[in-house]
C-alpha cells in the first residue's frame, strides 16, 4: 500500500455533504449538443485525407507537404489545449466560463471546415491555403472542445451522474460521427451524382452541411445550459489567475492524470490507423469503388459500439471499471488477429449476393463480423480510459484542494490531437511505402475531368473500376496487415500501462471521493462552530 492509499484508508468517515446533482436541463443540454459538433469532428478529420486524395492530383513530395502540415498544426493544437484550459478557467462572464467559447468556437469552426473543403485550388496553391486554414482550425476548434469537455466533471459531481452523462453524450455524438460514416462514403463515390457529378463537389456540400449541423447543435447547448455557480463566492479582485507556469505546473504534479492521458494516446494511435483512412483505402482496393460497401463496414461496428454505451451505465454498477478496460482490449486484440487473417488468407472470389446493385462477398461478411467485435472491445476500452480522465480531477482535488476542470479536461482533446497527429504519420509512412498515390492521383484526375465537364459521372467510375482492378494482391495484404497490426501493437502497450501505472481503481476512487466529502463535512463544522462562538461572544 501506498503513502496516498493509507491516507485514504485512515480516514474516518463522518457525516458526508450530498453531491449536487445534474439537472435535467443542464444534462439535455450538455448531451444533445455532441451531434453536431461530433458530426463536424468526424467528418473533418476522418474524410480530409480521403477528400484530399481523391480530388487533388498531388506528387509524393506534396502529399507528403500535407501530411507534415496536419501533423504539424495537430501538434502545435495539443500544446496548445493546456493555454486555452488555462484561459477558460481564468474566464469570468455573465454568461459563465464555458459558454462564450463554446458559441464562438463552434462558428468559427464551421466557417474554416466550409472553406477548407470549397475553395477550388490544387497542387501547391492548396498546399498553401491548406497550412494557413488548418492552423486557424486547430485554434477554433480547441475553444470549442475545451469548453465543451470542461462541463462534464463541472455539471456531473456524482459519479453515477457523470457515467450518465459520459454514456448517453456518447451515444448521441456517436449517432453524429456514425451518421458521417453513413453517407459520406456513398455520397462522394458511388452516388456522387446526386451532389454534383463528383467528390470534389459532394464534399463541398457534404461540409456546408457539417457547419451548419455543427452551429445548430452547440447553439442549443450553448443557450439552453445553466452554468453553476461557485460554491464559494470569491471577489473578482482575489479570483486565483492561472499563468502558463502553473497550467503545466499543476498538470505535471497529478501523476494520475499524465498515465490516463498516455494510455488514451496509445489507445486512439493505434485504433485511428484504421478509421484514418486505411480501411477506406483498402476496401476500396479489395472490393471496388463503392462507397455504400464502407458504410456497411462502419455502421456494423458502430452498431456494437451504441448497443455497449446503452447498457454502459448498468455494467459499471456490477462490473468494476479497469475490469472492464482489461476485457475491451483483450477482446480487440483478439479482433483485429481474426481481421488481419481473414484479408490475408480468404480470397475475394466472386459476389455471393447483390443488394440494390451491390456486390457482397463471402470475405466482405467475415471482415465485417470481426470489425463488430473491434468494436465492442475498443469502446469498452475508450468509454473507461475516456473517464479515467475525468476521475483525475477528484484525484487532483484530494491532493491540492483544487479541482480545475477545465484545466486537466484539456488533457483530453490534448490527447486526442497529438495522437491524431503521430496517427497520421504511421497512415501517410504506410500510403508512401506501399504506393497508394500512384492509384489515388489517376482516381483525382478522372473526379477532376467531370468537374470540367469534360466526361460523364458515369464513365468517371468506369475508369476507377479498370485503374483498381490492376492494383497487385500485394498491395492490398500490406494495407490489411498495417491497419491490423498497429493497433495490436498499441493496446497492448496500453493495457500494460493500465496494469502497472494507473492506481485509481474504482475501490481507491471511492475511497477518495469519500475522503473529500469528510473533508468538506469538518470545514463545513468548523465554520458552524465559529460562526456559533462568533453569536456567543456579540
Amino acid at each position: 500500500m501506498n503513502e496516498n492509499q493509507a491516507i485514504v484508508e485512515n480516514s474516518q468517515p463522518k457525516v458526508a455533504l450530498e453531491e449536487e446533482k445534474v439537472t435535467p436541463r443542464n444534462f439535455t443540454a450538455f448531451v444533445v449538443g455532441a451531434f453536431g459538433r461530433d458530426f463536424s469532428y468526424n467528418f473533418f478529420t476522418t474524410y480530409l485525407l480521403t477528400f484530399i486524395l481523391f480530388s487533388k492530383t498531388l506528387t509524393d513530395l506534396q502529399f507528403s507537404c500535407v501530411s507534415i502540415i496536419i501533423i504539424g498544426a495537430r501538434i502545435f493544437d495539443a500544446f496548445n489545449d493546456p493555454i486555452m484550459g488555462g484561459i477558460i478557467e481564468n474566464t469570468n462572464t455573465r454568461w459563465g466560463k464555458f459558454r462564450p467559447w463554446i458559441t464562438i468556437g463552434a462558428v468559427a469552426t464551421s466557417v474554416v471546415v466550409i472553406l477548407i473543403f470549397s475553395v477550388p485550388v490544387d497542387g501547391w496553391g492548396f498546399i498553401g491555403f491548406l497550412a494557413i486554414m488548418y492552423l486557424i482550425y486547430s485554434i477554433t476548434f480547441t475553444m470549442n472542445d475545451i469548453a465543451y469537455w470542461g462541463l462534464l466533471p463541472a455539471l456531473g459531481r456524482r459519479d453515477h451522474d457523470r457515467n450518465r452523462l459520459m454514456s448517453i453524450e456518447s451515444v448521441i455524438g456517436g449517432a453524429g460521427s456514425g451518421l458521417v460514416g453513413l453517407v459520406v462514403p456513398a455520397l462522394t463515390t458511388t452516388y456522387s451524382k446526386y451532389l454534383g457529378g463528383s467528390a470534389t463537389s459532394a464534399y463541398m456540400w457534404t461540409a456546408v452541411f457539417a457547419g451548419v449541423v455543427m452551429i445548430a447543435f452547440q447553439l442549443f447547448t450553448s443557450l439552453m445550459l445553466k452554468e453553476k455557480a461557485p460554491m464559494v463566492n470569491v471577489p473578482k479582485k482575489q479570483a486565483p489567475k492561472l499563468s502558463i507556469k502553473d497550467i503545466f505546473r499543476i498538470i505535471k504534479s497529478n501523476d494520475q492524470l499524465l498515465w490516463a492521458t498516455v494510455i488514451l494516446s496509445l489507445y486512439s494511435i493505434g485504433t485511428g490507423v484504421l478509421s484514418g483512412g486505411l480501411s477506406t483505402i483498402y476496401i476500396y482496393f479489395e472490393f471496388g469503388y463503392n462507397g455504400l460497401l464502407t458504410t456497411i463496414f462502419y455502421v456494423l461496428g458502430g452498431v456494437m459500439n451504441i448497443l455497449f454505451t446503452i447498457t454502459f451505465p448498468y455494467i459499471l454498477q456490477k462490473v468494476k471499471r479497469e475490469n472492464i478496460m482489461y476485457f475491451g482490449g483483450i477482446v480487440a486484440i483478439c479482433a483485429y488477429l481474426i481481421m488481419m487473417f481473414i484479408g490475408v488468407f480468404v480470397p475475394t472470389g466472386l459476389p455471393i449476393a447483390e443488394i440494390m446493385g451491390l456486390p457482397i462477398y463471402v470475405k466482405f461478411i467475415l471482415l465485417c463480423i470481426s470489425h463488430m467485435f473491434v468494436g465492442i472491445g475498443t469502446c469498452c476500452f475508450y468509454t473507461l480510459a475516456f473517464l479515467n480522465i475525468a476521475n483525475t480531477v477528484e484525484y487532483n482535488e484530494w491532493k491540492t484542494g483544487e479541482r480545475e476542470e477545465s484545466l486537466i479536461f484539456s488533457l483530453r482533446p490534448f490527447s486526442a490531437k497529438l495522437s491524431s497527429a503521430l496517427t497520421q504519420l504511421l497512415v501517410t509512412l504506410v500510403y508512401l511505402a506501399i504506393g497508394v498515390t500512384h492509384v489515388t492521383n489517376g482516381i483525382s484526375s478522372l473526379d477532376q475531368a467531370v468537374t470540367k465537364g469534360e466526361i460523364t459521372n458515369a464513365e468517371m467510375l468506369s475508369g476507377v473500376e479498370t485503374l483498381l482492378s490492376g492494383v497487385p494482391i500485394a498491395q492490398k495484404n500490406a494495407l490489411i496487415v498495417c491497419m491490423c497490426l498497429i493497433p495490436i501493437v498499441f493496446l497492448v502497450v496500453a493495457l500494460i500501462l493500465l496494469k502497472k501505472k494507473f492506481i485509481l481503481t474504482t475501490d481507491y476512487f471511492n475511497k477518495i471521493k469519500q475522503d473529500i466529502l469528510d473533508r468538506k463535512s469538518a470545514n463545513l463544522d468548523d465554520a458552524l462552530a465559529t460562526e456559533n462562538l462568533d453569536s456567543d461572544v456579540e
